[in-house]
């Protein structure tokens, strides 16, 4: 079911236990949106092209019990936004498998939240893997095996991870997140001098925004992204 240039072309509010499977959704504000809506199965779609201030691949507030696999996620504004999801207690939201990729950001949190997993994943071509709003920390959720393409490492024994972990800090980038109108200067030569120069020598100590322990080195090629 292709969905092309509306704003939102799927939206489920208080819609429990749905299953959205091998749609191509492009040139929308928001591809899938998730309102209070938990047990729902997000599998085999391709999601492009949702851009603007408040565009997003799939975006969820207040959801939980959410798996979302084998998908492919690529550029848009934010690939995933998660807003106090999962909501009830003791549950997760699964994110397994998916191509999220060319993004502006990857995944995007509220708030330092907690309770989403993201496993075997491929984080590439995005100019911020994950942010959390107000600069705090993704660490309380689950990160196990995803290919991220800035991860500066080895695989000496050729099992296809790391040898060491995956460690993503907030920098310089937390100017964007809490002045969102400096997200236009994103990319040019000066917030790349600023961004350098906090690295070399932060002018405050980061914040871990995540650590993969065990990074997937390579994805292979017959993984069954939509194309």
């Amino acid at each position: 079911m292709p969905g092309i240039g509306s704003s939102c072309v799927n939206a489920r509010v208080y819609s429990e236990a749905n299953r959205v499977e091998e749609n191509d959704y492009r040139g929308n504000m928001v591809g899938v949106f998730l309102m209070y809506s938990d047990g729902v199965e997000i599998r085999g779609n391709r999601i492009t092209g949702a851009l603007g201030a408040t565009g997003m691949g799939i975006g969820f507030k207040e959801t939980s019990n959410v798996v979302l696999e084998d998908n492919a996620i690529v550029y848009c504004a934010k690939g995933i936004y998660l807003d106090v999801s999962p909501y009830q207690p003791d549950t997760t939201n699964r994110f397994l498998r998916n191509r999220i990729a060319y993004n502006g950001v990857g995944v995007e949190f509220h708030s330092d939240w907690h309770g989403n997993v993201f496993e075997d994943n491929d984080f590439s071509g995005n100019f911020t893997q994950v942010s959390v709003r107000g600069g705090g920390s993704a660490s309380q959720n689950r990160w196990a095996g995803n290919r991220w393409d800035d991860y500066v490492g080895f695989d000496r024994d050729g099992d296809g991870h790391g040898d060491t972990p995956y460690d993503l800090y907030s920098y310089a980038d937390r100017i964007w997140q809490e002045i969102p109108p400096a997200a236009f200067f994103r990319g040019s030569l000066l917030f790349e001098v600023i961004d350098f120069l906090d690295r070399l020598a932060p002018f405050s100590a980061p914040t871990m925004v995540l650590r993969d322990e065990l990074p997937l080195f390579s994805v292979a090629e017959d993984r069954p992204w939509p194309m």
